[in-house]
C-alpha cells in the first residue's frame, strides 16, 4: 500500500483523527497549565580535614597529606548519612525558617539528594514550588552541615574538618507549556492515525 493511501484511510476517518489530536493536546495544555511552579536548588560541598602537620616542619614525608584526603572522605559519608536522617532534615527547615511539611519521615527524609563523588565532594540538590524557601534550605543544609561538623570537632580536637560550599543555584524547572502542547499534539496525531487505520482494516475484514 502507498502512502497517499494511508491518507486517504486517514481522511476518511477525519472526525476520529482529528478528534483525538484535539483531545490529547487540549489535555496536554490544560495539565501543564495548572501545573505549579517547580524549582531546583543545587550546591556542591567539599569535605575537607585540616592538618596539624606540614611537610616543611617534619623530617619524613607525609605523602602529599594522601591521609588526611582518605580521612575526608570517609567523613564525607558521614555527612551524606545526615541528610538521610529525619532529625538532620527538621533542623534544616529550622534552620531556614521554613514550615516543615506534613508528611511521613520516610517522605520527609526525600527532600533533599546527597550524592558523594570521590573524593570528598558530594552534590547536594532538593525541589520546590517555592524558589524563595527552596533557596533558604539549600543554604541552611550546607550552614548545619558545618555547624554538625563543628560540634564533633570541638570533641575530637584532634580531627578538624570544614566544609567548604560552592554558591547555590536556583533554577525554574516549570514544565515548558507550548512544548508540552506540541508533543501532545503529535502524540494525538500518532494515535488518531493508528485509531483510523485500525477502523478501517477491520471494517474491511
Amino acid at each position: 500500500m502507498e502512502l497517499k493511501e494511508y491518507f486517504k484511510i486517514i481522511g476518511r476517518y477525519g472526525k476520529v483523527f482529528w478528534g483525538l489530536v484535539i483531545i490529547t493536546g487540549l489535555a496536554t495544555f490544560l495539565f501543564t497549565k495548572f501545573q505549579p511552579k517547580s524549582y531546583l536548588a543545587s550546591t556542591t560541598l567539599t569535605v575537607n580535614k585540616s592538618s596539624s602537620l606540614r611537610q616543611s616542619e617534619v623530617n619524613y614525608y607525609l605523602f602529599d597529606n594522601y591521609y588526611n584526603v582518605q580521612s575526608s572522605g570517609l567523613f564525607s559519608q558521614i555527612v551524606v548519612s545526615w541528610f538521610g536522617s529525619p532529625a538532620v532534615v527538621k533542623e534544616i527547615y529550622d534552620k531556614a525558617g521554613v514550615s516543615i511539611p506534613n508528611v511521613s519521615q520516610k517522605k520527609l527524609v526525600k527532600t533533599f539528594k546527597a550524592i558523594r563523588e570521590e573524593p570528598a565532594t558530594i552534590n547536594v540538590s532538593l525541589s520546590g514550588t517555592d524558589k524563595a524557601e527552596t533557596e533558604k534550605l539549600i543554604n541552611a543544609s550546607a550552614a548545619l552541615m558545618q555547624e554538625k561538623t563543628n560540634e564533633l570537632g570541638r570533641a575530637d580536637k584532634e580531627n578538624v574538618y570544614d566544609i567548604v560550599k560552592f554558591s547555590p543555584i536556583v533554577t525554574d524547572t516549570t514544565p515548558n507549556l507550548w512544548l508540552n502542547t506540541l508533543i501532545g499534539l503529535l502524540a494525538g496525531a500518532i494515535l488518531g492515525a493508528i485509531l483510523a487505520l485500525s477502523v478501517d482494516y477491520f471494517k474491511r475484514d
